[in-house]
């Protein structure tokens, strides 16, 4: 009975069925995207998807420096969280900086390395993730405690998502040696399996390809959901607090060209007509995501609201131009958005404005000459950035997207 039913699961999540639509929209409680498809027009203004624009100083001090390396941003409703490095730095929503971890070391509360990081909703909890552990902080008014160390097997995940309103932890695995026997694995705060997506893309490296990419594997969160997209797949899954399973959330119909398990593996050569979806986040109400072809990049936001499609920037692959979103809220200088999920949090999105850059911008005509809907928030920015010293700590810019 139980092998039975272990062959229906794995029939069920083989199935990544590619349901097709003529348009971009909802099939059902599932979005459905139409990858190749038009956009119906360009996004330009923070207006035109936001509600609110926050320009928060990151306090300065010998122990809160962010260093070059910034990861991601975690918030919960009183605290922001930024990995910076090796460690993970703690700040309330004004800015001010509250505390951090930094346990460099050998030790069993130590860690060499930071792969990721994630914080319990309801901000008791930190899980960092390490090369072969898995170490559970708790969190109180004056910092992190360590609790307990829970020791990961082979293959090791590269991604850590605690599941909202839960302890449960999703891990994601990286397809490097093509015979993971999952990439996706749910466990409990004590490290017990609960639950698991078998690997359906299985492949035999070819030694002379070696493949390894930094963007295996896609993880996030929005409301009461844990989402990912595995690499060959065109789904996102999710799971929430109701149950322990793995439903699916968005489905890409990609009309076929995306990456093959036999291209990775060199059984096939690369198409003309091959995508890529390198980055996806999701607030309550958009879908943004960026997908690679052989010739550019194409960075794209999906309302899910009006079922509709915006293009925010395409480009050549040599290109570093930023997707950059005119601020005419406060004035502002343009909003980037930095397309990696580790700068949406919340319902929110996350740019940071270097201090020296954040000074010479309010000093310019520029500035000056800019039209603000909240003529409030600019004269709050020129005192912001008036207050600081050009060595301080990168202002953070926080966009509450319209609901």
């Amino acid at each position: 009975m139980r092998a039975t039913l272990l062959i229906i699961l794995m029939v069920v999540f083989c199935s990544c069925g590619r349901k097709s639509t003529n348009e971009t929209g909802n099939t059902g409680s599932v979005i459905a995207i139409d990858l190749l498809s038009e956009p119906g027009s360009t996004v330009k203004k923070l207006s035109e998807i936001a509600e609110n624009v926050q320009y928060i100083p990151l306090q300065t001090t010998e122990s809160s420096l962010l260093g070059g390396i910034r990861r991601k941003i975690v918030t919960t409703d009183s605290k922001i969280y930024i990995s910076s490095g090796e460690e993970v730095l703690c700040f309330d929503m004004s800015g001010k900086f509250q505390f951090k971890i930094q346990n460099t070391g050998r030790g069993p509360e130590e860690y060499t390395y930071l792969r990721d990081f994630d914080i319990s909703s309801d901000n008791r909890f930190l899980a960092l993730l390490t090369t072969s552990k898995l170490l559970i902080y708790g969190i109180s008014e004056n910092g992190f405690t360590f609790q307990r160390s829970i020791t990961l097997k082979d293959p090791a995940p590269w991604l850590v998502s605690i599941v909202p309103e839960t302890e449960n932890i999703l891990l994601s695995i990286a397809p490097f040696e093509g015979i993971e026997p999952t990439l996706s694995l749910l466990i409990n705060a004590s490290g017990d399996s609960m639950h698991f997506k078998p690997n359906c893309y299985k492949y035999k490296m070819a030694r002379e390809h070696n493949y390894q990419s930094l963007n295996e594997m896609i993880a996030y969160s929005v409301e009461d959901y844990a989402c990912f997209k595995e690499e060959f797949s065109d789904t996102v899954f999710c799971v929430n607090a109701k149950d322990n399973l793995f439903k699916p959330r968005i489905i890409f119909n990609s009309h076929g060209t995306l990456t093959t398990p036999a291209i990775r593996a060199g059984l096939e050569q690369v198409r003309n007509n091959l995508t890529f979806i390198a980055y996806i986040f999701e607030t309550p109400r958009y879908v943004f995501y960026k997908y690679f072809t052989m010739q550019a990049q194409n960075a794209l936001l999906f309302d899910k609201r009006a079922n509709t499609k915006h293009l925010l920037y395409k480009q050549d692959l040599q290109s570093d131009q930023k997707s950059a979103l005119k601020d005419d809220l406060s004035g502002g200088p343009d909003f980037n958005i930095e397309f990696l999920n580790s700068y949406c949090s919340g319902g929110r999105l996350f740019s940071f404005a270097e201090a020296l850059a954040l000074k010479k911008y309010v000093a310019s005509e520029d500035f000056k000459n800019a039209q603000a809907m909240d003529t409030k928030k600019k004269i709050e920015l020129k005192k912001i950035a008036d207050s600081l010293k050009e060595t301080d700590n990168p202002v953070l810019i926080m966009l509450t997207l319209k609901k």
